[in-house]
């Protein structure tokens, strides 16, 4: 893949989304130390997905691709609305506690069509070893971007930005996904 290709890339995997929001939310309400170890929760999903999706590639007949989409969809809205039901009903509002969890973000990232656009991608430009090493590498830098922010906002400390109107922030977006989600075309 052209190194414009990875920048571009990179730059889809930067952008906001479920993902994102949940490394955020975690460096925000358990800190980077117990965030960082569930990058490779997002890795590893990323990873799979495009190995299923080179697997699925050839077995799949063309015309039962538009069902399997459907289901995937529906699959990833109910998961994001409860996810966001579930961290807007946390009533816990101390630091250090976590919240979201490697399987938080592992399911999450499964279900993200950010996911199956990278994984179409690399199906399309010829899957090699090093091609998934990059990939994982983009998916760690973009993520640790994501965990930075969340740190710089608990670090803030700021009365604005109290767990609860954090976390209730979280939900909402978690939320807005599941729902542009189910009114989209895969």
């Amino acid at each position: 893949m052209l190194d414009l290709d990875l920048l571009a890339l990179g730059g889809l995997l930067l952008t906001p989304g479920p993902t994102n929001i949940l490394l955020a939310f975690s460096a925000i309400s358990s800190g980077v130390r117990r965030t960082v170890p569930i990058l490779s929760a997002a890795v590893i999903a990323y990873l799979a997905v495009i190995l299923a999706v080179a697997a699925l590639a050839a077995s799949i007949a063309t015309g039962s691709q538009f069902e399997i989409r459907t289901v995937l969809r529906a699959c990833a809205v109910l998961w994001l609305l409860w996810l966001a039901h579930s961290v807007w009903t946390r009533n816990d509002d101390g630091l250090d506690v976590r919240l979201v969890t490697a399987r938080h973000v592992f399911v999450t990232t499964l279900i993200n069509p950010k996911a199956m656009i990278v994984a179409l991608l690399v199906q399309s430009e010829g899957m090699t070893v090093w091609f998934l090493v990059e990939i994982a590498a983009l998916v760690c830098l973009t993520g640790a971007a994501w965990v930075v922010v969340g740190f710089v906002v608990r670090r803030s400390g700021s009365g604005l930005l109290s767990q609860r109107s954090l976390r209730r922030a979280s939900a909402i977006c978690l939320a807005g996904f599941g729902i542009l989600l189910a009114g989209a075309n895969l």
